[in-house]
């Protein structure tokens, strides 16, 4: 079965390596509800967020709402295993040109820069 035009063997693959790069990062995390560990990240149901491209800080957020979530840094990769896409925008109040990560989404934007607030939908 292909999910959005990836195999489930490529989603796992980047789920593993992100978990990997993940361990491998210092930094606080902490979560929409609550700390958490950063063990958590690639859990169903989770968006992760980095400060790098999959290095540096990370944030871990679960139970996304529709509310604006301003980050606690600039973000430059997610790891979304939601069931939902999530918004990414330049501000920190959740305007200006969004960058959209659908469900089961792992992906980095460097080139395009920073980005500091995000919305599920």
């Amino acid at each position: 079965m292909r999910i959005r035009g990836v195999s489930r063997t490529a989603t796992g693959i980047a789920v593993a390596s992100a978990a990997l790069l993940l361990g491998s990062a210092a930094g606080p995390a902490s979560a929409a509800t609550g700390s958490t560990a950063s063990a958590d990240c690639g859990d169903t149901g989770t968006l992760c967020v980095w400060e790098g491209a999959f290095t540096g800080r990370t944030a871990v957020y679960s139970d996304l709402g529709g509310d604006c979530v301003t980050l606690p840094f600039g973000v430059l990769a997610d790891l979304n295993m939601t069931d939902k896409s999530v918004s990414f925008y330049p501000s920190g109040d959740c305007t200006g040109s969004a960058l959209v990560a659908p469900s089961l989404d792992l992906h980095s934007w460097t080139s395009h820069g920073a980005v500091y607030s995000f919305r599920a939908s």
